[in-house]
Parts: structure tokens; sequence; C-alpha cells
């Protein structure tokens, strides 16, 4: 995938045809779709904007237990991270001024100076390693407790400098620093407001360009603009920004068109041809790391074989899935870790390389499916498939799963589970019992090709439910999180994806665009699946 940049909006030259047909593979030709990174710069500011959050009222907008769409969305304008991400997920300063990798084991964090909290108080190392540590503590149970495993202490080293040491060499760790793992809180507030942190009532003390004003439980989050803000070229145009929660699409939908609501990340994908027409704002398509899988859960049973799940990746025609569950909004994918990922990479060309060597699986080919479940001659050919109840793409994804699973032979059955219960199914093995696929969606919130991997492919990582174990891989594996040459790293990486990715741990089907919605009066929101781990609100103010 080839992203080349226009003057335009910095709009890609990235389209493509997205076809139709049945799971076989009849066609018929789509609409292109032109992906943008941004939307045309703001020209002024405006007095407010209400934005919708179609994944609902968030839980918390600690960053210690931001970990989904909604929470992202809006605290990552209130808490800022030590690094910045970019449009093209490559990383810049950020509430640190310099992020050096010192040695294999060892990186130095030069904290910026003359930045201060929203009540005037300035941001000090004690602050940044106090906001680190608390993600090492089992009592935050933090959702980013995985990025600091490596670590083995994180200390002041200076007025403005923090060192932070490893158990072992970690290539993933600085990129992280570019997403709510790397979010920075004030020392003092944060102990004082105990449990409550991150809530209606115990709020938060931090940094961005914007300020938590009021949490109307079930209602909307407000924020207000904050004029104290330490990068002038970066403070909001919009005095205040209203988040309303609007999970059901029709009403959703109904509140774009009617200019009620000013725009939204995730935009329906049903409303799409509604949304494209309107007069009332523009739809954006936008590079995404969002992706569509089929996950294997059993460690035994048909699932677990990879000649099974091989063959239910040739059976699925990815091209009509796109065209069919995405409205022709997204591209099918080779593996699960999305070419975005590493954009921004100086060793991008080696990755990229790599991806193109993988086996395109995005035509169907029931022959070769068929042949490779007669070799593994299943123990049963009846197979359990989950999902969260009220999911339309997701029961869309596992219904066309169930058919092209019926067309070599196998039966699948969905099971609709109610979201808490689906959610548990990721952490508690006993919750996966009966079950052997689950359809799922995902994203990386940081750039780095070795975020997802080690989590489903090394033994005993948390992901591998299949009891995945090859030597070659995880010692290429390892070795790629340990290499601190980037070149080195992903050659290391691309060898082993070579090895893992055919093993379809994750039948990945798609890839799918980030999809923006702005009304006519505003504009300047990143159009790119950034905005997930970056103060992406401070940009939007009068087009």
């Amino acid at each position: 995938m080839k992203l080349i940049s226009t003057s335009a909006a910095l709009l890609l030259g990235l389209s493509l045809t997205a076809c139709s047909g049945s799971l076989s593979g009849d066609r018929t030709t789509a609409p292109v779709i032109a992906l943008a990174e941004t939307t045309p710069a703001a020209t002024g500011e405006v007095a407010k904007v209400t934005w919708a959050l179609p994944s609902g009222e968030p839980a918390s907008l600690d960053p210690a237990r931001t970990g989904d769409y909604s929470a992202n969305t809006v605290g990552t304008n209130l808490c800022e991270s030590l690094l910045r991400l970019g449009t093209d997920f490559s990383t810049a300063p950020g509430l640190a001024g310099a992020v050096v990798q010192k040695d294999p084991t060892t990186v130095v964090i030069t904290v910026r100076d003359g930045v201060t909290f929203w009540d005037g108080t300035k941001l000090t190392a004690d602050d940044v390693v106090y906001s680190l540590d608390r993600n090492r503590d089992p009592k935050t149970a933090s959702y980013a407790a995985h990025v600091f495993t490596n670590v083995s202490s994180i200390d002041r080293t200076g007025d403005l400098e923090v060192t932070v040491r490893f158990r072992a060499p970690d290539m993933q760790f600085v990129p992280n620093l570019a997403g709510v793992p790397g979010a920075i809180m004030q020392k003092e507030y944060t102990r004082k407001a105990g449990q409550a942190l991150g809530t209606a009532t115990g709020g938060l003390m931090c940094t961005g360009p914007f300020k938590l004003a009021s949490w109307q439980n079930g209602q909307r989050i407000s924020l207000v603009r904050n004029d104290g803000y330490w990068d002038a070229s970066r403070k909001a145009r919009a005095a205040a920004f209203d988040f309303v929660f609007l999970t059901d699409s029709s009403t959703l939908t109904s509140a774009l068109l009617s200019g009620e609501v000013d725009g939204v990340y995730g935009a329906p994908v049903g409303s799409i041809a509604a949304l494209q027409r309107s007069d009332a704002g523009r739809l954006y398509f936008g590079p995404s790391t969002e992706t569509y899988s089929l996950g294997a859960v059993a460690a035994d049973g048909p699932a677990a074989d990879p000649r099974i799940r091989r063959a239910l990746d040739l059976a699925i025609d990815k091209t009509s899935f796109v065209t069919s569950v995405l409205k022709g909004a997204g591209t099918p994918l080779k593996t699960f870790t999305p070419p975005l990922a590493w954009q921004g990479s100086p060793a991008k060309a080696v990755y990229d390389a790599g991806y193109a060597a993988l086996p395109d699986t995005a035509k169907a080919d029931l022959e070769a499916a068929k042949k490779l479940v007669a070799e593994a001659a299943p123990s049963r050919a009846d197979l359990v498939i989950a999902l969260p109840a009220g999911e339309q793409s997701l029961l869309q994804t596992a219904t066309i799963a169930q058919a092209a699973a019926r067309q070599i032979g196998l039966n699948l059955t969905v099971k609709q589970l109610q979201p808490a219960e689906f959610s548990g199914l990721f952490y508690d093995p006993t919750l996966r019992r009966g079950i052997d696929l689950i359809a799922t969606t995902g994203y990386l919130e940081v750039p780095g090709a070795l975020y997802y991997a080690p989590g489903f492919v090394l033994p005993g990582a948390p992901f591998n439910w299949t009891g995945y174990d090859d030597a070659g891989v995880t010692r290429d594996l390892t070795a790629a999180v340990s290499e601190t040459d980037p070149v080195k790293s992903a050659e290391r990486f691309v060898a082993a994806q070579a090895v893992y990715g055919p093993a379809k741990l994750q039948i990945t089907l798609a890839g799918s665009y980030n999809r923006l919605f702005l009304n006519k009066r505003i504009t300047g929101a990143p159009a790119s699946f950034s905005y997930i781990s970056s103060s992406w609100a401070a940009l939007v103010g009068k087009a």
C-alpha cells in the first residue's frame, strides 16, 4: 500500500475500486474512495462544537483506564502524552522535548520546559515519573500495564529528566509513549482524587488544550479551551467542545444531517450513502489501523488447527466483504498488523516488502479450502463463533463466515453474547469454553509493527489462545523487540511474520477506513485514525 501526499488536504494518492458479488468472487465495480490524512485547516475560531460519541459514554477519562473509542476520543484532548502522534502514524515531540534510546536498556526522557497544568503549576519530572509509574502499580489495574512489562525502574534523574531502565530491551516502548501509556497528569491532584479520578466527580488535572468543564452523566461531557496552553501554535480554535452520547445509528445520522451534531468519528457504515449526499457537511475517509477479524480462541478442536483456519480464510471473498459490510470503505488485509502501523518508521521499506511477500488471499479459493479441510479431517465439523449482541457489522461478518464455512463442509453456529460477557472472553479462559472463534474488530492506537504481534504469537502471551508455538518465530520476534536498530528490528519482524502470518491466528478480513463527518461550518480535524491518540479537537475551527 503506497501512500502519496498531495497538497489538497493532504489527499492520499490511495484509492481503490471496491468490489461486490457472491462469496465465490463475482464482482461489479463500486465507487472509488479517496483517502485523506487530514481536512483543510481551520480559518478562524468557533464558539462551540458538538461532537457525537457513537460508542457511548466513557466509563472513565483516567488515562490508565482509557482503552476504547469514547474514552480516547475525549481524553486525549485533556491529558497529553510525552510524544505526539502524526496523521501518518509518525511521532514527534510532545510533553517530552526529546525521548532518546541511550542504550538497549535505557531510555532518557527530557521534559519540555515551560509547560503548565490547567491550574498554572509547572509540569515537572516528578509528575512524569508518577504518571508513568502508576501504570506499573497492580492497584491501578492500568489497561496499559503490558507496555511496562520490561521496565525495571523509572527515576527522576534531573530537574527535567526522567530515565527509564529495562530488564530487557523493548523496541516498542518509545512509540507507545505517543498513546495513552505516555499520558501525563499532575501528581498531587491525581493522588488526592483517588478512586474518583477521571470520573464526573473526581475530574483530572492535565496540560491539554482543553479543560474538563462538566460531565452530566448520561448526557454530555463538556470541555472548555485552556487559554494558558503552552503551545501557541496548537491553541484550541473552539472555545467549547461538547461530547454527546449517541449510540443509535439512525439517531446519530439524523443529528448529523440536521446539524444538531457537528461531527463524529466512526460515522455509521450503513449511513455512508446518505452522508455523502448531504449538503449539511462532508464525509471524509482516512487511513486507519482498524481491522475486522475472526479470532481462534480454542487450544483444541478444529479452530486450533492452522489448516482449518487457512481454509476459512480462503473460503471468504474479502473484496465482497469490503463491499457488503464496509460499503466499500475499507480494503482486504493479509495479516492483523495493518501497514499504517509502520508508515512513519525509518524501516518502512523493509516492512512494506515483507507485507507484499505475504500470500494474497483477497479472492476466495474454495477448492483449495476444501482440500485443507479434507487434509485436516477435523474430529467435528460443528464450530461456534461468538460476537457481541447489537453489533450489526460483526453480525454480518459472522453470517458471511457461516455461509463460507458451509461451502467447505463446516457448520458454523453464530452465538451472540452481551457486550460485557463478550469482553470477558479476552481475559477469562473459562468463558471461552464451547467457543471456537470470535468475530471482532481491533485497532492500533500507537505506531509500531510490534504493538500487536507479541501478544498473539509468543508462547504464553495473553491473546495466544490456540497455544501457537514456533521456535523460529519466537526467536525472530523476541530479537525484533530487543533490537534497537530500526532496520534490523524490521528484518527480524518480517522473518517472523512470514511464518506466523499464514498460520492465521487471526483470520483478518479487512481494514476499515476511518470515517469522519464534519458539518460544513467546521474543519481542521485529522481524517486519519491518528485522532485516537492525539489532541485533535484543538485543530477544529471555522471552515
